[in-house]
């Protein structure tokens, strides 16, 4: 009997250990490229662009490298499940989005109240989300609020997920990727509200088939952010959700 599309995946499985293993190369991958430019080029650390370009760098050769040890003969877009997405689906995916960030967005401030960062932490962050011009705003919201989390998705919803569900099964794949997005991020404060956020993500990629829907949910909870920035609020300002929003 002839080979089937996916026998080199059978050959080569993604478990959620290798799994592990490929996000801390994707992780190298992006400090190695953020650290080489600083040396290039001093303040780069704190440029979103440079940021931005150095994640979709990592997350091109990390992914390029994954599809040809687990799935070299399968289609690259059922890898990435890049798979279209029914109107009602898109809008639900969305809505969830945008509907979680209130809450998830209180409880990380509450976090940094009882836990506050350190002074070379925020002054960092300040560099980071400094936007005196409408060029700068622009910058942020499209590399930080839409291009890195589309590169997260396609790297955690997108292959991580399709593999490990082919090789174990869809609530593996959910609690995994979830999982490693969620220590990704580095930053034990987060952990809480980016697990959920995972898992919410996970669980419409598994519902939906395609990577798009996660994709947009993602993104949609970054706009509830991102679209004041563009109108001029100020990074620094807090944001106060009423409790019926929550």
């Amino acid at each position: 009997m002839a080979d089937s599309p996916d026998s080199e995946h059978v050959d080569r499985p993604m478990t959620p250990l290798t799994a592990a293993l490929w996000t801390v190369a994707l992780w190298f991958l992006e400090m190695t490229c953020v650290y080489v430019t600083q040396a290039a080029r001093p303040g780069a650390i704190d440029d979103i662009v440079n940021l931005g370009a150095c994640t979709a760098l990592a997350t091109s050769l990390v992914v390029f490298a994954m599809v040809r040890v687990h799935a070299r003969e399968a289609s690259l877009r059922l890898t990435l499940a890049v798979a279209p997405v029914a109107p009602l689906h898109l809008l639900l995916s969305i809505a969830a989005g945008a509907g979680l960030y209130p809450l998830l967005s209180t409880i990380d401030d509450r976090m940094v109240a009882r836990w506050p960062y350190s002074p070379e932490e925020t002054q960092a962050m300040e560099r980071l989300f400094a936007v005196p011009t409408m060029s700068s705003r622009v910058a942020l919201v499209l590399v930080g609020f839409v291009a890195i989390p589309l590169a997260r998705e396609i790297f955690f919803r997108g292959i991580v997920f399709s593999e490990i569900m082919r090789s174990t099964s869809a609530r593996v794949a959910t609690v995994a990727s979830a999982l490693l997005f969620t220590l990704s991020e580095l930053d034990w404060r987060s952990i809480p509200t980016t697990l959920v956020l995972g898992l919410a993500l996970a669980r419409l990629r598994e519902r939906t088939g395609t990577v798009l829907a996660a994709a947009a949910a993602h993104v949609a909870f970054f706009a509830v952010a991102g679209i004041p920035i563009l109108g001029g609020r100020d990074t620094k300002a807090d944001v106060v959700f009423p409790p019926k929003w929550i």
